[in-house]
């Protein structure tokens, strides 16, 4: 046994920090031309922005940010990703490339264990890494000098952890190579052990048929080695790495082992080991079996791969690393063997062995992880009821009485023949009510709600009975176009556009007069045309139109039209007198108009030609004619104007001047 290493000790180490203060591990290594960098974060959060800064050893203070790190989005992500690791975007993207809920689920349950995998996928294959946000080549260094890198971890805006790494770009890293390599020949194939592996995150092992023949790879993923650390700090190391299971007899194989580095970089080849040495007695290790799993227990199934067996041992840890104890008394005589003793939620590792009749133990099995789900859903919720606050749905029911209920989701549909209703709330909630604010819609179509309860497996009921919301109308017509408007003998005319709604009632037109807004139509017009008979007369008048629809909701006015009324009314002349005094004619017109302008006065003396004999325009209703001759007739009128220039003349009246 010998002392481990703290970069073999680094993947034992992640599930017990996953908790606490967030650390980064940082590498540095310069391959002639550029410098690799590669971190992880040890509580595998794969959310984290990195900003990397670099500068020259001899002046740290003058850093330059070189890049800014983080893991795209799903559809970026499957442009960059090689056909040849597009499996890793199931674990890198698990939401994303679920079919159904049940693998969502499932995916929120197997959470560290699909870290775990993302995290070695990382180290193994450089573009996941890339991928990741974890990886950067800087080629832009200059061979001969030195630097300090520092890695800002953020999360958010917040930053959480500053590394930071110096390096000398100057002499290529040269990575070591495997050594001491051994085969053991059983008679299920060939099992490789090797020295030399604390430096590596895995392995390739290549295989000839002649020594100095072409090595092909013969594992399909990258080999871990398999250790449990004891708490004395030693570690025991599995018996071998890697088994080729050779089918050809008699044949002499030659293998040669590469390393992978924490940078994904391939390391030189081992020596050639002879994979022909000596017969083990022992069965062949049986395959990894499979796992039925339920809430209280996990259920092993294997096939037989020796007919010698005799019986079979099933081995549980908590840990792939271990320690595994035994679950049976007696050898299992079957195929199968059910674990009664599991709790929910713990993470069981099992293994098998196979026993033959001489009593050898074979190598164990592969390991195969198994945790116990709760599946049995919360009880569906009952008593869905509903309140309205014009355009807010306020849903309520009764409240589920379960231990673990984690919330409750809302759906929503507007077609009940549509299977798939839409969820309202992607984080259930946790008290039985649930306020869906709309936008102000038409209420010509009812909306359904029905509600799920979800424990905290995620296990999702069935749905509540359903309830029917049709919304209050709270949405007005489109506004009216005015197309045409006119003043005439002090009226004024608007008409405009129909206004194309199902439920549209009328029209209404307001009219504003100094900033004072008024309704002239008091009734609803149910044609798109209005007449104004008693407009405010010379002052400028603004007129809009708005459509009204059954309920009662009004639109935005329509454009404004702004107009003035010139007053058209005559003034009235109540009484027009002539008569003569003291030789002269004096004329009297009477009238109750407020705007007069005025009156002008003509005179004939045939009743036909008439002369008009005020210059100016007569103020007041009096006036004297002194410039008439005794003893003639005269005949005289006047025209009464107002203000507005509207004009009334009078009767003609006669007088005659006595000698």
């Amino acid at each position: 046994m010998k002392k481990i290493s703290m970069l073999i000790l680094f993947f034992c180490c992640l599930g017990a920090v996953a908790h606490a203060e967030v650390d980064v591990l940082l590498k540095a290594k310069y391959d002639g031309t550029a410098v690799k960098l590669r971190w992880l974060p040890t509580d595998k959060e794969l959310g984290y922005e990195y900003r990397l800064y670099r500068a020259p050893a001899v002046t740290p203070e003058k850093r330059l940010q070189i890049a800014t790190l983080r893991m795209p989005s799903y559809e970026e992500a499957k442009s960059r990703i090689t056909k040849e690791n597009e499996y890793s975007l199931k674990l890198l993207y698990p939401f994303e490339t679920a079919s159904n809920r049940a693998e969502v689920n499932a995916y929120l349950t197997q959470l560290d264990n699909r870290l775990n995998m993302v995290l070695f996928l990382s180290i193994v294959k450089p573009e996941v890494a890339s991928l990741l946000g974890q990886s950067y080549l800087d080629t832009t260094v200059e061979k001969g000098e030195a630097y300090v890198y520092t890695l800002e971890t953020y999360n958010g805006t917040t930053l959480v952890m500053t590394k930071k790494i110096g390096i000398i770009a100057k002499k290529a890293a040269v990575l070591s190579m495997p050594w001491n390599v051994k085969a053991h020949l059983f008679p299920w194939g060939i099992g490789l052990k090797w020295q030399g592996y604390v430096p590596f995150a895995g392995f390739h092992v290549y295989r000839s048929e002649s020594y100095t023949g072409e090595y092909v790879k013969v594992n399909k993923a990258p080999v871990q080695v398999q250790e449990a650390v004891n708490p004395d700090g030693t570690v025991d190391v599995a018996p071998y790495f890697f088994t080729d299971e050779i089918s050809e007899k008699n044949t002499i194989y030659y293998y040669k082992v590469r390393g992978i580095d924490f940078f994904g970089d391939l390391g030189p080849y081992s020596d050639v080991a002879i994979g022909q040495v000596k017969i083990d007695h022992r069965p062949p290790p049986p395959p990894r079996p499979d796992l039925e799993i339920s809430e209280d227990n996990i259920t092993l199934q294997w096939t037989q791969n020796d007919e010698k067996v005799i019986g079979y041992n099933v081995y549980r840890a908590p840990e792939q690393s271990g320690p595994y104890n035994r679950l049976n008394s007696g050898l299992v005589s079957e195929f199968t063997y059910r674990d009664g003793t599991v709790t929910v939620d713990q993470n069981y590792f099992y293994l098998i062995t196979a026993v033959n009749g001489g009593g050898y133990e074979s190598l164990r099995s592969l390991a195969v992880l198994g945790v116990p789900v709760d599946v049995t859903p919360p009880p569906i919720a009952q008593d869905l009821k509903f309140s309205l606050n014009q355009a807010t749905v306020n849903t309520h029911w009764s409240a589920v009485q379960a231990n673990d209920l984690l919330g409750y989701r809302v759906y929503r549909t507007m077609d009940l023949e549509n299977r798939d209703w839409q969820l309202l709330n992607q984080n259930p909630v946790p008290k039985a009510l649930y306020a869906d604010v709309l936008t102000k819609n038409l209420s010509r179509y009812p909306y359904y709600y029905r509600v799920t309860s979800v424990d905290t497996h995620h296990n999702e009921s069935g749905p509540s009975t359903m309830v029917k919301v049709q919304l209050p109308d709270v949405t007005p017509p489109r506004p009216p176009s005015i197309t045409g408007s006119s003043v005439r003998e002090g009226q004024v005319a608007l008409t405009w556009a129909q206004v194309q709604v199902y439920d549209l009632a009328g029209f209404y037109v307001y009219r504003d007069v100094d900033g004072q807004k008024l309704k002239v139509s008091h009734d609803l017009l149910t044609n798109p045309s209005f007449v104004d008979s008693s407009p405010p007369v010379d002052k400028p008048v603004v007129y809009t139109v708005v459509a009204v629809d059954v309920t009662g909701n009004e639109s935005e006015a329509s454009a404004t039209v702004h107009l003035s009324v010139r007053d058209h009314i005559k003034p009235q002349i109540l009484s027009f007198k002539a008569a003569v005094t003291k030789g002269e004619v004096v004329l009297t017109i009477v009238s109750k108009d407020t705007d007069l302008a005025g009156f002008d006065l003509f005179r004939s003396h045939n009743n036909r030609d008439f002369l008009k004999i005020s210059h100016a325009r007569i103020n007041g209703s009096q006036f004297v004619d002194a410039k008439v001759r005794k003893g003639k007739r005269y005949f005289y009128k006047v025209v009464l104007w107002d203000k507005a220039a509207n004009n009334t003349e009078s009767i003609v009246r006669e007088v005659r001047v006595p000698k």
